[in-house]
């Protein structure tokens, strides 16, 4: 795991040599800078695998390579092809010698890969695990932080619009006009193209017996081979089914170190407690960390700062104070089993519109019309008279007619349809692997821990057990979590595998009112005068009835806008 930095046609090595250390904290290790004909190529390196040797960049025979991540099955790359290699890069670049931008296809693994061989080729893996961003004019990285010294900062009311709707910029944009981010699955060769995406083919031969079988082996493998390094491994334990199972499989292996975060007098968030009946089940050395109001707000610049670009998922603060107390350098952690198993209790909501029939539905969608309603629920009645698609990503938080409103001139229409693909639950699945999973989740993974020189991996997101559930027919997969509930019986005690599903929260907008926080967002609109100020006031007066995640979008992003642009 590393930084990696590049630009094309450049030679100053010192703006270059600040922009590689605004990353160091991705890799403390070692950092090297190659000067080439054609540009400069910086990299840090958090060692894990082949720690003496996989030196990068790799120059050789006027190409360069590159690349930030994990490869798998590297070791079965060398066999199989009889590569002159014995290292990651190594493999990478043996591959490209035989198959050109078709070797990505070969790799099981997260990565973001720079080639230069004649011009400058991107990669990133087919999750979107490693960030890569890059300007049209030959500058690319692993964080924005590392570009804007080569740009000029403009806001990008695109992504605004973007982040609104869905707590971040959506792949290619970014809050920066100019900045972009490659989006999962893609290359960039001068045109953002696409090597891989997830495809339904059902299969209907498997049943509910053999089902929970082979979802089992697929998780099991998944895990044996994220633990793949020369470092010691923990996992994260939120006190979940879904941690507490990886945490239980890891342990099959070995006594681990497992970690989670509470926060005392906030039991209805706090759930070490049950974190600690699985540790205690397992056998970890288990380790607790408790979060208050003064580290939130101590660390918030920092957080900030980590995040490259607004995301308005609160965890993220709690994910890098609980990173800042691992004493290691790898962690597994248990996102994207809601998402592949159907976990949220609002799947179930949108799944009952699927059957539903009302004969009246042209006469109710002129009612709503005629009585409409700043809600939520408001909204998802509207599309459904109306004959639109309800299910818009599961972490929907303004819809458009309230980004409209708060941005107005400023609004753009949030094109979410690219992410649908007609094939009923399962739509909820590639929305939200595109875009809560691939935009939100898995940058709280890189972005927190990486800030703190820590890789976590995530076994769920695996291609394998994603493209097997992918395949399952409806009645097959079902829905709250079932064969994953069923899985986790034989590991950890029935207490989690019942519980009732808990999002990994913390009580933020408490601490705001308590602190008398939210009057920064009217008072950077006031400089900025990008949002309708009347409708900020009217959610900050309604507040946590309704607008708890809107209030967090809002005060993250003015946070954001103060530090970066006033």
């Amino acid at each position: 795991m590393c930084a990696i930095l590049g630009i094309l046609e450049n030679n100053n090595i010192e703006k270059f040599k600040y922009a590689l250390n605004l990353m160091n904290h991705r890799g403390f290790d070692h950092q090297r800078i190659v000067k080439t004909p054609f540009g400069i190529f910086g990299f840090n390196r958090l060692a894990i695998e082949n720690r003496d040797k996989n030196i990068q960049p790799l120059y050789k025979n006027n190409i360069l390579v590159m690349f930030n991540g994990e490869i798998y099955n590297y070791k079965d790359l060398i066999d199989n092809f009889q590569l002159n290699a014995n290292t990651e890069i190594e493999v990478i670049y043996e591959l490209w010698l035989k198959f050109g931008k078709d070797f990505v296809n070969k790799l099981d693994g997260m990565f973001a890969i720079a080639v230069y061989d004649k011009r400058l080729y991107l990669f990133r893996d087919e999750f979107g695990k490693k960030p890569l961003y890059f300007t049209k004019d030959g500058v690319f990285a692993s964080e924005i932080k590392a570009i804007l010294p080569f740009i000029e900062k403009k806001l990008n009311f695109k992504a605004l619009s973007e982040y609104l709707a869905y707590n971040s910029s959506i792949a290619p944009n970014t809050i920066y006009e100019g900045i972009y981010k490659l989006p999962a699955g893609c290359y960039y060769d001068g045109e953002i193209k696409r090597w891989h995406d997830f495809n339904r083919i059902e299969n209907g031969e498997l049943r509910i017996e053999n089902c929970i079988i082979e979802v089992e082996k697929f998780l099991t493998n998944a895990v044996e081979k994220r633990l793949m390094g020369e470092v010691e491994i923990g996992s994260l334990l939120s006190g979940g089914v879904d941690s507490s199972l990886i945490a239980a499989i890891m342990s099959k292996y070995g006594k681990i170190k497992t970690f989670s975060i509470g926060y005392e007098r906030y039991e209805n968030y706090d759930e070490r407690k049950y974190a600690k009946v699985t540790a205690e089940h397992i056998g970890s050395e288990h380790y607790e960390i408790n979060y208050t109001k003064k580290d939130f707000f101590d660390e918030f610049e920092n957080v900030l700062f980590a995040m490259d670009e607004p995301v308005a998922d609160s965890s993220f603060f709690a994910a890098n104070f609980l990173a800042k107390h691992i004493p290691l350098k790898v962690v597994l952690s248990g996102e994207g089993s809601d998402e592949l198993f159907l976990g949220y209790r609002r799947y179930n909501e949108f799944l009952g519109f699927f059957d539903a029939y009302l004969p009246n539905k042209k006469w109710l969608k002129k009612y709503l019309e005629r009585h409409p309603e700043d809600i939520k629920e408001w909204e998802i009645f509207r599309r459904f008279f109306a004959d639109e698609p309800v299910f818009r990503g599961i972490n929907e938080t303004f819809f458009q007619k309230q980004i409209n409103k708060a941005l107005k001139k400023n609004a753009y229409d949030v094109e979410y349809k690219r992410f649908l693909k007609g094939w009923g639950s399962f739509d909820f699945t590639y929305f939200d692997l595109k875009v809560w999973i691939g935009e939100v989740l898995l940058m709280k993974l890189d972005k927190m821990f990486m800030s703190n020189n820590i890789e976590a991996r995530s076994p769920f997101l695996d291609r394998n057990l994603v493209n097997f559930v992918f395949s399952l027919p409806e009645e097959v997969r079902g829905k709250n979590k079932w064969i994953i509930k069923e899985i986790a019986k034989k590991y950890v005690p029935l207490e989690i595998v019942n519980r009732r599903k808990k999002g990994f929260a913390f009580p933020f907008l408490e601490w705001l009112k308590e602190e008398n926080e939210l009057r920064i967002i009217i008072d950077v609109n006031r400089k900025t005068k990008i949002f309708n100020e009347e409708y900020l006031k009217e959610i900050i007066k309604t507040g946590h009835k309704r607008y708890k995640q809107h209030l967090w979008t809002l005060y993250l992003f003015s946070r954001f806008l103060k530090r970066e642009f006033l």
